[in-house]
């Protein structure tokens, strides 16, 4: 087998590729840097020339014009995984519906799917990087279910991207597994900055105090993870085991704090399912055997997390009750994100040895109210409105934090949750929040 001669028979131009997309197929693929770009764009050639072809993503990084655009009605419709921030505009015009699921379980093939959707082609379409000697394409910062995906699908496509990161662990795709190949416009997508406030801060240092020396950390996306990465910068032998690797953690590792010496399993390791930062960040994944992008059944098993001695799992959400139940990812019944791994990490730190499991929020949100108008409100309530989702149980809830302080909650009565969160809440609203209370007879 000459890996160059299979090469050169199986590239395409993009409009081969396209050409390749049938009536009623469904297309997987990956947002942030793994999002086939290219031909995500070039989907736009198939009206008047294919019928219901679903697109299933995760984390969708750039808004197309069929996520929005009535005139691709019965041409491509789009489901997610994880809410890029446009998706919910989708929704709500019946042009994008949201897949409820845990992340470990995003994309893992038959065994997931085989009940709603056995008989249609499944097309696997993934940006990655040029391919080597060996003939292995590198999938880059996504490792998730890339291996399960490639044995799945019955149609697989690779966009080449000359300026991906090339990484190790489950990111692989042989050239022999690749039905088409074609070059893609060899742009990056990269996760914008958020730098924390002094709000967020307050929280990272909150958060800072409940991590020890020698902890494995998981760390979620926005201000808030970033600024405990920022307050733990004066401790020692800390581990990474993570659904996302971040900037913040990257900075730690840089810094020194981050050494993966006293990890349980992959020590010395970073352990990661999917990569969303910097160009920096990226650099330092390119050939870097201390970085794994494992495959998400296994980053992201509870079972396999809590192996970990002093796991720390540190999840943001947008509301919370005085029983502790957290709603993290949609406002009402319309989807904003995704509950992606919260859960799973949740739970996994929670049974981890010396471990902790930590919700982030800040106290108070500005929303708008009846009128249109917007009001701030406590992101602590006495109890979520009906046709609130749930992201985390309150079993699960262990650790929740604001700008005012921790409330501890495994293993507390009811009366005693609402006390502890009154406590953090913000001090306009502790009022009105122990009248609820009351009302809902939690104390």
């Amino acid at each position: 087998m000459n890996v160059q001669e299979l090469l050169q028979q199986k590239t395409v131009a993009l409009e081969e590729a396209v050409a390749l997309i049938e009536s009623n197929d469904y297309i997987y693929t990956y947002g942030a840097s793994g999002e086939p770009q290219t031909f995500l764009s070039g989907l736009a050639a198939l009206r008047g020339k294919a019928e219901n072809v679903t697109i299933v993503n995760f984390l969708n990084s750039l808004p197309y014009d069929y996520y929005l655009d009535e005139s691709y009605r019965g041409v491509l419709y789009n489901e997610s995984c994880f809410f890029g921030r446009f998706c919910k505009d989708g929704q709500i015009a019946g042009t994008t519906s949201y897949v409820p699921t845990h992340l470990r379980h995003s994309f893992t093939g038959k065994e997931y799917y085989h009940s709603i959707r056995p008989a249609v082609r499944k097309v696997f379409v993934l940006s990655v990087t040029p391919m080597d000697k060996h003939g292995y394409f590198s999938t880059s910062t996504v490792g998730m279910s890339v291996r399960n995906m490639v044995k799945w699908a019955d149609l697989v496509i690779v966009e080449v991207n000359e300026n991906l990161p090339r990484t190790f662990g489950d990111t692989y795709i042989h050239i022999t597994e690749a039905d088409a190949v074609f070059q893609g416009n060899n742009k990056v997508i990269y996760l914008p900055g958020k730098a924390p406030d002094e709000t967020d801060m307050a929280i990272g240092a909150n958060i800072a105090e409940l991590i020890e020396d020698g902890s494995t950390l998981q760390l979620g996306i926005g201000g808030i993870p970033n600024a405990v990465a920022l307050s733990l910068k004066d401790k020692k032998d800390l581990g990474v085991h993570t659904e996302m690797l971040n900037d913040g953690l990257v900075q730690l590792y840089k810094a020194g704090v981050i050494n993966n010496s006293r990890k349980t399993i992959y020590k010395d390791k970073m352990v990661t399912t999917f990569t969303f930062g910097s160009k920096e960040t990226y650099d330092f994944l390119d050939d870097n055997p201390g970085v794994l992008h494992i495959q998400t059944e296994d980053a992201n098993n509870p079972d396999i997390i809590a192996q970990n001695y002093k796991m720390v799992s540190v999840n943001t959400t947008l509301q919370v009750d005085l029983m502790g139940q957290c709603a993290s990812e949609a406002v009402g019944t319309i989807q904003i994100s995704g509950i992606g791994g919260q859960s799973e990490t949740a739970v996994g730190a929670k049974a981890s040895p010396g471990g902790k499991s930590i919700i982030a929020l800040r106290s108070t949100a500005m929303v708008k109210n009846k009128n249109g108008e917007r009001e701030r409100r406590s992101t602590i309530v006495g109890v979520h409105p009906a046709g609130t989702i749930i992201s985390l149980l309150r079993s699960d809830t262990d650790y929740v934090v604001t700008e005012y302080g921790v409330a501890p909650l495994r293993g507390a009565s009811l009366a005693e949750r609402a006390k502890l969160l009154i406590g953090i809440a913000h001090p306009d609203f502790r009022a009105e929040l122990l009248d609820e209370a009351r009302k809902y007879h939690l104390v």
